[in-house]
């Protein structure tokens, strides 16, 4: 391959944050480069679903229904269970995993799908846009500077290197970031969780699960601590071992491993054959980063917020991360949009991934054993796949605005909200519109009709089919961005008013602040 001398946006990371960064970016328009340092994609099943507001932005670009064509071998599971051992009595059976099925709040349902099942999927997609793909390679310098982003560029299997000049850098390098510690960005939040260590193995379990399809099992016991996942379904398991603080993964001999299931199964003689014991030790963590942003450079996914695997808010919030990100660049890119536009990413996205990340280690720690109910943990996560919201950022702030995670059900549709799923009168429904700007009435008014028509930007007016629902204002509007968030409550006497707040959530008068971060 050619070296790469510029690009309009250079990705660091080939997972699904950064595949999804690429083919959000190759819908909107914008050529981009993705390098990932590894040869191959993710090969273990890590994430096994994607929640429904995630593959709403799949549906936008046309995947919804290719990711549905492939499903997890335990997308019919549903026990989550504590235990002394696997063959022993549940101690506790814990809520499902949250994934905001509900065909009230969407017409996506969630996505029972493996991560080593959708990266392979998402790599191929886009490597069939305008994005250029390149795994092997690796940053290994970061220089930001005023208007752009010098990299340095090594390929890992020829030694080769070289720099780079990027408009824009996404960071999506994962949990461990070499480029966050490149920009000296620290972190916070709980921090360590636990320690695991992975164990594959093949077993017959049947007659021990007496039926039920395992998605997690925790077993503690005297000899071990740790939890069981299902890797194919059938015989293959994945087992991860508990640590003490001063415990490595050398420690952990083929033969003390299989003492180690035996003892988690609770079958002394169980015929048991390890085929993988991980050489490195895994974290169960709760952390965000304090800056997704410096310059032109932004941090997303795992680089940005590590979470607990609980309740799939991993992918879904990388995901909604670029989403975020690429029309923004896509309109700075055009030259329509100031660089308060750009800003925005971090001050809508760091809140919600500190409250996602809080949330997240909350229920994590119930369903482990802390003081609590785990299902007012389950509850609370629920809410967050479509009841999150923006408190600053590219939209006109009214006194409507939501504090902390709405309710979905009873959403509040005012600016830094998600736009709430309903019908129009052309039988579509609002997300379906998602990618473009929309300005829904609850008539069809000429007055907005022709506002939409005089914006220098396309937005298209939509009528609502059920408006009392939605809160429009008597002869009013609300304008949604291309993500499906509110960015104005308007009334009818406003109507000659989207050029200026288009110049204001576009951020393109002089002087425009940029948004704060709180």
């Amino acid at each position: 391959m050619a070296e790469l001398a510029h690009t309009p946006v250079l990705i660091a990371g080939g997972g699904v944050t950064g595949l999804s960064a690429a083919l959000f970016l190759s819908w909107f328009g914008v050529p981009s480069s993705l390098v990932e340092r590894h040869a191959e994609p993710q090969a273990q099943p890590k994430a096994r679903s994607v929640n429904a507001r995630t593959m709403e932005l799949y549906r936008a670009i046309g995947l919804e229904e290719v990711i549905r064509s492939v499903r997890s071998p335990i997308a019919e599971h549903t026990v989550i269970a504590h235990a002394e051992t696997l063959a022993g009595p549940e101690l506790k059976r814990l809520p499902d995993r949250v994934l905001g099925d509900d065909p009230r709040l969407s017409p996506c349902a969630p996505a029972l799908i493996d991560q080593n099942q959708l990266e392979p999927l998402l790599r191929e997609h886009a490597a069939a846009t305008a994005a250029d793909v390149r795994f092997h390679t690796e940053v290994v310098g970061v220089v930001p500077r005023a208007s752009d982003v010098l990299v340095t560029l090594l390929d890992r299997a020829t030694g080769r290197r070289w720099q780079v000049c990027a408009d824009h850098l996404v960071v999506a390098d994962g949990a461990h970031s070499s480029i966050r510690r490149m920009l000296g960005i620290g972190s916070g939040g709980a921090g360590v969780l636990a320690r695991k260590l992975n164990v594959f193995f093949d077993a017959d379990l049947r007659e021990h699960l007496g039926g039920r399809k395992i998605v997690a099992l925790t077993v503690h016991n005297p000899a071990v601590h740790g939890f069981f996942t299902p890797v194919d379904g059938v015989k293959r398991w994945r087992f991860a071992i508990s640590l003490e603080p001063d415990q490595r993964a050398a420690d952990f001999t083929e033969g003390r491993c299989v003492k180690l299931l035996r003892a988690a199964i609770g079958v002394e003689d169980l015929p048991v054959v390890v085929d993988q014991v991980w050489d490195s030790v895994w974290e169960v963590a709760g952390r965000v980063t304090d800056r997704m942003r410096v310059g032109r450079v932004y941090v997303a996914g795992d680089a940005a917020h590590t979470l607990p695997p609980v309740g799939s808010f991993g992918i879904a919030s990388g995901v909604q991360d670029v989403f975020n990100l690429a029309w923004k660049i896509d309109l700075h890119h055009r030259g329509l949009a100031g660089d308060g536009l750009l800003a925005s990413y971090e001050s809508e996205r760091l809140p919600v991934a500190r409250e996602t990340t809080a949330l997240t280690t909350e229920r994590y720690r119930l369903l482990n054993g802390a003081p609590g109910d785990p299902r007012t943990g389950a509850e609370k996560q629920s809410r967050l796949v479509f009841g999150y919201n923006y408190r600053s950022g590219a939209f006109r702030r009214d006194d409507a605005v939501a504090d902390g995670v709405e309710d979905p059900h009873h959403p509040a549709i005012a600016p830094g909200t998600r736009a709430a799923y309903a019908p129009l009168a052309d039988g579509r429904s609002t997300v379906d519109l998602l990618g473009g700007w929309a300005l829904l009435t609850g008539q069809a008014d000429a007055a907005w009709q022709r506002a939409a028509a005089g914006a220098d930007i396309p937005v298209t007016a939509h009528r609502l089919a059920e408006p009392e629902a939605y809160r429009v204002p008597e002869g009013g509007a609300v304008l949604v961005r291309p993500d499906g968030f509110v960015a104005w409550r308007a009334t009818a006497a406003e109507a000659d008013g989207l050029g200026e707040v288009l110049d204001q959530v576009l951020f393109r008068r002089p002087g425009s602040a940029p948004p704060v971060v709180t």
